[in-house]
């Protein structure tokens, strides 16, 4: 089976700041989008994922194997993947970093 473009498969990329798209369960979107989304920082966010051992199901910044080039590691053109009980897990892991203080 041989793996298709996003544009033959008829997947628009994401084109907008700020924006993450959820389909049957799977969670896509921009590093810099992810970030601000769960208010943190790409850093901050990656080193959540790997406390958390989460492993992306898409991460472009990721070379494959074989891969001569660099892949994009700025968080404006790095997507990544992910499922929606992965996410709990990163976020659960941020809350860590930083826990939200009460308000009383």
């Amino acid at each position: 089976m041989r793996s298709r473009s996003a544009r033959s498969q008829k997947v628009q990329p994401h084109t907008r700041s700020g924006e993450l798209t959820s389909q049957s369960g799977i969670i896509t979107g921009r590093l810099a989008d992810w970030a601000e989304a769960l208010e943190t920082t790409s850093a901050d966010l990656l080193d959540a994922m790997d406390r958390a051992e989460v492993d992306p199901l898409i991460d472009t910044g990721t070379s494959k194997d074989g891969e001569g080039h660099q892949r994009p590691t700025n968080p404006e053109l790095r997507c990544i993947a992910m499922t929606e009980a992965d996410v709990g897990r990163v976020t659960a892991e941020l809350l860590e970093i930083a826990p939200v203080q009460s308000q009383n």
